[in-house]
């Protein structure tokens, strides 16, 4: 059976105070440790909030700042934290992926708009741009990103809390839909859906719990044209009707969260994008079993205080690996105005082209976010 490695938690960690606050510099991921670099952690390898600045050239900037111990939101000293490195693992592109990138992959090509951004053309299926080389390999890269492995259909129910900076939790059950409609690469669909009608996907978030905000409901739709605006509608129980959203709040957040519109549906051509540099750099891998177990985090379950990191991934919960990361540090193109980020750094895995985590900055470069999507092998 081909392995699908599959998203769990969506993690944001929104403004908090801090001592000494994080401000962005290019040049602490450039010190990361280099793909080809002969330097490694040995399997096995413990990583903990005391022995951490030994591996420091291993850890994405953005944990960097929670184990540095100045933010309320940090790593902590108990065992539950611990950092433990496993062996680096190879997934195979999930469904028809590798198959429709062997067909199609080529025949994407980049044209420049008149503001600067860059438009994706003559894309079907697939990886459009398998293993891109200059010029633009930013873009490329970031358009790779855009169109990962969606599954027609992807349905879960998110249980479990919003959790604010003096550890105080919330219940916040979500049913999330997410619905992929063209250039599918799903083994016995078309290519496009037949009722698509040039939507790339679409994904729709209903509040089940509080009771107070029970029914909520936002849906959004992102079109193949990454320059057409995402429509996005909102029901409010308390009205008895639906609202069209402002398409222009794309800082606005989601049902009252860290993670806003633009989390959900960036679109490549709004993002000045550099390339910082080909990196290897840990992240965490969750156990097939445990890494869709509530249990397995700290603080996400009822009976349970939320810690000093809410959400973190316990130790045996899964494993660290070593992954080679390209790093795009994506400015908000100065012609459509303001932007919530000054900098939003993402970090492309070369393996899958998944976003895997991003690290964002306020318009003065303090840290400002860690977006970190938790990911463990399932079967297809």
């Amino acid at each position: 059976m081909m392995k699908l490695v599959v998203a769990l938690i969506c993690l944001t960690l929104g403004s908090i105070e801090a001592r000494a606050q994080v401000v962005y510099d290019e040049n602490d991921y450039k010190e990361l440790a280099d793909a080809d670099s002969p330097d490694t952690i040995a399997v096995g390898t413990k990583i903990t909030a005391q022995n951490w600045r030994q591996y420091k050239k291993f850890i994405p900037v953005g944990l960097q700042a929670t184990f540095g111990g100045q933010y309320q939101i940090h790593v902590g000293s108990t065992l539950e934290y611990i950092v433990e490195v496993g062996a680096t693992r190879d997934f195979p592109l999930p469904g028809d992926m590798a198959k429709n990138t062997e067909k199609y992959g080529g025949q994407a090509n980049l044209e420049q708009l008149p503001n600067g951004g860059w438009l994706m053309t003559g894309y079907v299926a697939g990886v459009p741009f398998p293993n891109p080389p200059e010029p633009n390999r930013a873009v490329k890269l970031l358009y790779n990103a855009w169109v990962p492995f969606r599954p027609h259909i992807l349905h879960n129910l998110n249980v479990g809390f919003l959790v604010d900076r003096f550890g105080n939790k919330t219940t916040n059950n979500v049913d999330a839909a997410f619905f992929g409609l063209s250039h599918l690469s799903e083994p016995g669909l078309p290519l496009n859906m037949p009722y698509a009608n040039d939507v790339l996907y679409a994904t729709r978030f209903l509040v089940s719990a509080p009771e107070q905000s029970k029914y909520t409901t936002q849906i959004s739709q992102i079109f193949n044209d990454p320059r057409r605006v995402p429509e996005n509608y909102v029901f409010l129980p308390s009205l008895r009707r639906s609202l069209r959203l402002s398409s222009a709040a794309r800082c606005s957040p989601i049902l009252g969260t860290d993670y806003i519109q633009d989390d959900n549906s960036w679109q490549p051509p709004n993002y000045d994008v550099k390339y910082i540099g080909f990196k290897k750099v840990l992240m965490w891998i969750g156990d097939p079993v445990k890494g869709f177990q509530q249990s397995s985090y700290v603080g996400v379950r009822a009976n349970e205080p939320a810690g000093v990191f809410a959400g973190w991934p316990k130790h045996g919960a899964g494993l660290w690996e070593l992954r080679k990361m390209h790093i795009l540090d994506l400015t908000w193109n100065k012609s459509l105005g303001s932007f919530c980020y000054g900098h939003n750094i993402f970090y492309v895995d070369d393996n899958t082209y998944i976003k895997m985590m991003a690290d964002s900055y306020d318009n003065t470069d303090k840290f400002y976010k860690l977006f970190w999507v938790k990911w463990a092998p399932s079967e297809l």
